[in-house]
């Protein structure tokens, strides 16, 4: 069982972190597909400290294509 972040709209971390995986990218995305910090915004910072952490541990994406720079 994952901790809830959002007590007013019941989002708990696991959540947030799919909604992140699946190509959020930042507080106010996650405001509005989770409803997220959306009643009383006492969880905001923690919705920013999670948003953070995911873009500092998320890989870079691989490039596609060999770019010999021509």
């Amino acid at each position: 069982m994952t901790r809830i972040v959002c007590l007013c709209n019941l989002v708990d971390k696991k959540e947030i972190e799919t909604t992140l995986k699946k190509g959020a990218a930042s507080t106010n995305e996650i405001q509005r597909l989770t409803r997220a910090g959306t009643s009383c915004g006492r969880c905001l910072p923690e919705i920013d400290r999670i948003v953070q952490d995911f873009t500092k541990e998320k890989p870079e994406e691989q490039q596609k294509k060999l770019n010999f720079g021509f």
